[in-house]
């Protein structure tokens, strides 16, 4: 009953964009739930649940484009009014909203219970097994449910709602010695249950002593290791930017004019899955149908990701929106966004690359991975967490290190890619790289 209601409210503000002159509109109700079960410098913290909801709105009258939200459940019809004023200011129409149809399965959704005394319980023995490392560890993070969905409705009939749960378990290590700061982090995200808070204590426990003692690192190029979340924080990050519709469609990405070209090893294969991992969606906010796409084929450019916008102003209109089309918040438009993504996989586990390798660095916990020239395909980083190796085992925690290079050239020559893969943050399952010389700066 809730479902239809919900429809019927959506059908009624359609109704009410037409007759205040709109060619065409859609709208989007969202709403979303999480409860935090949160630990701070090894104490539990408030328990505070937080809802949000709203709608969206966004109307083509006299081909210009008008968009409006609202939170306020008593303002629903004020968001078309607001929207149809805004359009006679807005950008021009280049594109029409989704004629196709979308698959409508009835799926049974009921809220998730959460079960409070057992998670407290779990972050309680997760602290109390940290802390045997060292008395003055102090140790945050915790458990999150949340719980939502997003209903989507639009003048030519294309509707669907999609419901989601996730859980998500995340375990943070602040070690303070006299000037020496050292923070490790570990958490994920699931659809399906919480991650092993266990398993997350057991890798930082393990980095932990890894990194008991400092060692000095010479500036000069070695065999680095990148982890799945440097990886992510690196090299998913810039070509996610580069395959991006809407830098493709401004001419600014180098790849604009690349596709069906290889610029990478053969190794890399770079793939988008929205039936995987936290970001999962059958249907991308503006109401069409996502799909998996491989976005680089074995160092081949092969695909890049539009919304509507983008792809109506790509190439005189050769390419259409892929299903990307995806909403950073309520209030915001819509624009090219990844759900879940992968890196294939290789042929040799990481414990073994790292066996074999006499003298080289892992790089892990990145600072400043955002703030690189993105566009050019450049990184320089500094290394939060990073080991030394040393005929093939850990030495200690590096300090005060910089890693730098260019995507182009380095992802040219990838020396090995791990047969492991690791999700990050529940939406990318990448492997480790391995480059066999590459400059690390140290002090």
């Amino acid at each position: 009953m809730q479902t239809k209601s919900k429809s019927s409210n959506l059908e009624t503000l359609l109704e009410l964009a037409k007759k205040q002159g709109a060619q065409q509109a859609e709208v989007i109700q969202m709403s979303w739930t999480e409860n935090p079960v949160n630990f701070e410098n090894n104490k539990l913290k408030a328990l505070e649940s937080n809802e949000s909801s709203g709608i969206f709105a966004r109307v083509i009258k006299n081909n210009k484009i008008g968009s409006s939200s609202t939170t306020d459940p008593q303002a629903t019809e004020k968001v078309i009014k607001d929207a149809i004023e805004s359009s006679d200011f807005g950008p021009d129409a280049t594109f029409k909203f989704s004629d196709k149809k979308l698959e409508n399965k009835e799926v049974d959704f009921n809220k998730p219970d959460l079960p409070l005394e057992e998670l407290v319980e779990k972050g309680t023995k997760a602290i109390e097994y940290l802390r045997t490392f060292h008395k003055d560890i102090l140790i945050s993070g915790g458990f999150n449910l949340g719980f939502g969905e997003t209903a989507y409705l639009n003048s030519n009939g294309v509707h669907s709602i999609r419901r989601k749960t996730i859980y998500s378990t995340s375990l943070y290590a602040l070690l303070v010695r006299g000037e020496d700061f050292l923070g490790i982090y570990d958490g994920n995200s699931s659809l399906e249950r919480f991650p092993d808070e266990k398993e997350m204590s057991r890798k930082i426990f393990e980095k932990l002593t890894f990194a008991q003692e400092n060692t000095n690192l010479t500036t000069k190029k070695y065999p680095v290791i990148f982890t799945p979340h440097a990886v992510s924080g690196i090299f998913g990050y810039i070509l996610s930017v580069l395959l991006n519709g809407k830098v493709i469609q401004q001419k600014i990405s180098p790849l604009h004019d690349k596709l069906n070209k290889q610029l990478f090893d053969k190794k890399l294969t770079f793939i988008e899955d929205p039936q995987a991992g936290t970001r999962k969606a059958e249907f991308d906010d503006e109401g069409i149908k996502t799909n998996q796409k491989v976005l680089i084929k074995e160092g081949i450019i092969n695909n890049f990701y539009f919304d509507l916008s983008s792809a109506s102003k790509t190439n005189n209109s050769l390419f259409s929106s892929t299903g990307n089309g995806f909403k950073p918040s309520l209030g915001s438009p819509s624009s090219p966004s990844l759900t879940s993504v992968q890196i294939e996989s290789g042929k040799r586990n990481s414990k073994d690359i790292i066996k074999n390798i006499k003298e080289g660095v892992i790089v892990d916990q990145l600072l400043g991975a955002g703030q690189s020239n993105t566009l050019a395909g450049e990184f320089s980083v500094g290394i939060d967490l990073g080991y030394k190796i040393l005929n093939g085992n850990i030495q200690g925690r590096i300090k005060n290190c910089m890693v730098s290079g260019n995507i182009f050239e380095v992802l040219k020559n990838v020396c090995e890619i791990s047969s492991d893969r690791e999700w990050v943050g529940g939406s990318e399952l990448y492997p480790y790289f391995m480059f066999e010389n590459l400059t690390v700066a140290g002090k």
